[in-house]
């Protein structure tokens, strides 16, 4: 049997058996980011049609239920994922429409530790579906706050909120993020990609492999027509005014057709034109059936707005003076213009439409006793604040590792640092530069080993300049991809590719200006020693150094992890590099030779077989000689470094009564050393990613 259209209405009974996912070769092709490439089948069996689950990340639901297997009746739902439904009817299984979204506030308190921002008290607030609604007041009345806790950001210290039949968003939190779009003040796009490719690779993103290429422009396409932005569609970003800027934020997020849109501030700093053109985008967003509210302190366009919630600073809290109708605002609030209205919010001369005192005692009564015993178990006893939670972003799950977004993140990622002019002469010039450095070096170096020692360092040194600010720079548009279903080791995976291969094409040059111009001032003797190498010794050469490269790339990627700036990162880079120098035995250890002479390290066997003495007496009979203390002390510490065993796996050191072959000890070093650098970085990703939007404005 044939594949069905993608995103069938209807399934009929008569082509059972269908595989359900997101891959491209399945029967029944969903578009939905939540459900898996291989999602579930559905069979005939004695008749009667039969949903069997296939481990899939969300999950699949009969009648709500989560399920393995189940045999469906007529009129059952079947949910796969968290938002595709279809229900059973006699012929086959038909499409459920999504339910419109009205949003409801009850007893809302946002706390942050023990200081109450936002309190509704007893009062709710809910706006219709097809609605566009403001929410206005004076800064520091919590309008920012509210939206961050309406979109699922934040939770609330107290009360509940209902987005359509969603009757407690923070019990189905991935559900409720799929149906929104929130967008913040500062618009998060990529200044140097296109308007078109923003918005392209955005949609495969949202979409994955379930659009065809042809669909995901179409859609591209009318995104750019509906905002206006089709003469601006090959653009750089950067060159955007801040109103085309915002619009091309919005369409970001439209092209997956949310059905609550959630903006913070959108109009400021733009032109009142700009201003006008927005606010009729939104509009026109309400008018064919989304949600949209949005935060504001402008008045110049309140009157399109079809409902208003204005906030007011009482008892250093914002509090609700009004809802309602925006004609009503001024004269329920008896102000003669605005400047009056916002005079009188910022004094807390109003009165609240609820009580605070009693809010807790009434709100448990006006909430269902199972709702209110879920809100209760949130709230920590004793506080009115939800301490950490309210600092962590509550994200979907770590998903599949998916090749589109692999590939769109990494051609992201290549085209931001190819367009930055300086960023490409940096990836361009650095291995020349380094290149000619360790030639002038080469003068009368005495031994070798030193050449190979700094061709590691300029190694380590790539991998750690190249990407130690790329994660804590990219950050923003990590988070807003993330809510919407970029699995974090989908993005790992890119970024390492990415500049995996950047180090390669860079140490292949270095490597080759090394080949071409060391020998021209060696001497004649080391000159030899150099020039025997084979091809085969100079590609093992160069992929000692990219692994290198590697290890150097894992640090700094864990650094960009945890810092919050790229200033801090930058610091970094000379704790990391130094080290790597500094303790090596190139600088200190124990060695018999002068001072001034190279030391090399010791190859990971010598130290695992003789580690408190050197490896072999000067004499036969003598007694090995004992290492002191700080020699101990250094070797340890040295077997951190990356510049270590990769060194000796280009030097391949021969050691007396020691195998040939001694150097693949030092090969599974460096091995190891990289993936446990790979390992730290996930863990560590993983947990710093919750608190980034703190850091970011979400």
């Amino acid at each position: 049997m044939g594949a069905l259209e993608p995103d069938p209405q209807f399934v009929p009974l008569r082509v059972l058996p269908v595989r359900v996912g997101r891959r491209p070769d399945v029967e029944m092709r969903l578009t939905d980011p939540t459900v898996s490439r291989l999602h579930a089948v559905i069979e005939l069996q004695d008749g009667s049609p039969l949903v069997r689950d296939l481990e899939s990340s969300s999950g699949t639901f009969v009648n709500g239920q989560q399920i393995k297997e189940r045999r469906l009746n007529v009129e059952d739902r079947v949910r796969f994922g968290k938002v595709v439904t279809y229900r059973l009817r006699e012929e086959g299984l038909e499409k459920v429409a999504q339910e419109a979204v009205e949003l409801r506030l009850r007893g809302l308190e946002i706390a942050v530790k023990d200081r109450v921002l936002v309190s509704f008290g007893q009062w709710q607030w809910s706006l219709l579906p097809g609605q566009l609604g403001g929410i206005l007041g004076p800064s520091g009345s919590g309008k920012t706050m509210l939206l961050r806790t309406i979109a699922g950001v934040r939770r609330p210290s107290w009360g509940i909120i209902s987005c359509g039949s969603l009757a407690d968003v923070w019990q189905h939190i991935d559900a409720h993020r799929r149906r929104l779009a929130y967008i913040p003040q500062d618009d998060v796009i990529y200044p140097l990609l296109t308007v078109k490719e923003n918005l392209l690779f955005a949609a495969q993103l949202r979409l994955g492999q379930q659009k065809l290429q042809d669909e995901t422009e179409q859609r591209v396409g009318r995104a750019l027509e509906f905002f206006g932005l089709g003469a601006h569609a090959d653009k750089l970003a950067r060159v955007l005014s801040g109103g085309q800027r915002k619009r091309v934020s919005v369409a970001l997020e439209w092209l997956r057709e949310p059905e609550l849109f959630l903006l913070d501030e959108p109009t400021a700093g733009l032109d009142p034109a700009n201003e006008a053109r927005l606010m009729e985008n939104l509009k026109e967003l309400a008018r064919r059936g989304a949600t949209v509210v949005c935060t504001t302190h402008l008045m110049e366009h309140i009157y399109l707005l079809d409902q208003v919630l204005v906030l007011g600073i009482h008892d250093r809290r914002g509090v609700p003076a009004y809802a309602g109708d925006p004609a009503g605002l001024l004269p329920d609030l008896q102000c003669r213009n605005f400047a009056d209205l916002y005079e009188k919010l910022e004094q807390g001369d109003f009165q609240p439409l609820a009580s605070h005192e009693a809010a807790a005692a009434e709100t448990d009564e006006e909430l269902s006793a199972g709702q209110a015993a879920a809100v209760q178990a949130e709230r920590p006893s004793g506080s009115t604040g939800t301490g950490r939670s309210l600092r962590e972003l509550a994200i979907p799950p770590e998903k599949e590792v998916d090749p589109v977004s692999i590939r769109v993140v990494g051609q992201r990622t290549w085209l931001g640092l190819w367009r930055d002019r300086w960023m490409r002469w940096m990836l361009l010039g650095q291995p020349a530069i380094l290149a000619a450095v360790v030639v002038l070096t080469q003068f009368s170096p005495g031994r070798i080993f030193g050449m190979l020692f700094f061709t590691t360092v300029v190694a380590c040194w790539l991998g750690m300049n190249n990407s130690i600010r790329d994660l804590v720079r990219d950050r923003r548009g990590y988070i807003r991809d993330r809510l919407s279903g970029l699995a974090p080791g989908s993005y790992l995976v890119a970024k390492w590719l990415v500049y995996a291969a950047i180090g390669a094409s860079q140490l292949l040059i270095f490597l080759l200006l090394i080949r071409l111009f060391v020998p021209l001032v060696l001497p004649e003797n080391l000159k030899e020693e150099l020039l025997e190498r084979t091809v085969l010794g100079w590609l093992g050469w160069w992929g000692a150094l990219w692994l290198v490269y590697l290890g150097g790339l894992g640090l700094s990627l864990i650094v960009s992890t945890l810092v919050e700036s790229e200033e801090a990162a930058v610091a970094w880079l000379p704790i990391l590099i130094m080290p790597q120098i500094l303790l090596s035995a190139m600088a200190t250890g124990s060695s018999p030779l002068k001072y001034t002479d190279p030391r090399p390290f010791r190859p990971l066997v010598i130290t695992l077989a003789h580690p408190f003495t050197e490896a072999k007496p000067a004499e036969e009979g003598e007694t090995p000689e004992r290492l002191p203390t700080i020699a101990l002390l250094v070797d340890a510490l040295s077997l951190a470094l990356v510049c270590r065993p990769g060194v000796l796996v280009i030097e391949h050191p021969s050691v007396k009564d020691f195998g040939t072959h001694l150097w693949l000890g030092d090969l599974c070093h460096l091995v190891i050393l990289i993936v446990g650098f790979m390992l730290i970085l996930w863990f560590v990703f993983l947990r710093q990613e919750r608190y980034w939007p703190s850091l970011v404005g979400y």
